[in-house]
């Protein structure tokens, strides 16, 4: 058993991993992401984020255990205001959320954009969820980006989380 299972693990790992190149906002972000996620079923949103307003895109496997949602905010900014609005948001969730752990975080050049992130560790019902949020600037406003998974895919999607933002194409 033990030996198909390693035999097995590369290849899921394999396919959470092919990445397709998607277009958001009519075309003025381009980035990759997993083919494994989907759009998120009215369902499946209702049942995660309740009556939360649903972002622009909002994507799932088919377990909801691997989640990544977008979501141009109205608030203005302009790209030097990346660092505060990334330390403003991290104090927010920590007053917020006593079981909030930081993970990692910063300010990354990424394809000639710089986008702000970072990353942490929360608390659900019955066991941690990570999640990766990342940021940057378009038309003034923010773009956001929210990923999470259950700690215990961590591992395996990470990397592909770390991909997906290193793609990222403001035009």
């Amino acid at each position: 058993m033990r030996l198909f299972m390693l035999l097995l693990l590369p290849v899921l790992t394999i396919a959470q991993g092919k990445l397709d190149s998607i277009e958001l906002l009519s075309g003025k972000v381009k980035m990759l992401s997993p083919r494994v996620l989907t759009i998120m079923t009215d369902e499946m949103w209702f049942l995660k984020y309740r009556n939360t307003p649903r972002p622009f895109l909002a994507l799932s496997d088919t377990d909801g255990e691997v989640n990544f949602l977008g979501t141009l905010t109205p608030q203005q900014i302009v790209e030097s205001q990346l660092v505060a609005y990334k330390d403003f948001n991290i104090d927010q969730i920590k007053k917020s959320r006593p079981d909030f752990v930081l993970l990692d975080q910063g300010i990354k050049n990424v394809n000639g954009k710089n986008l702000g992130y970072f990353k942490f560790e929360t608390q659900a019902i019955d066991q941690k969820v990570f999640n990766y949020y990342f940021f940057t600037t378009v038309d003034g406003k923010i773009l956001l980006f929210t990923f999470n998974c259950i700690q215990k895919l961590r591992k395996q999607w990470e990397h592909t989380a770390d991909q997906m933002m290193a793609s990222l194409v403001i035009k």
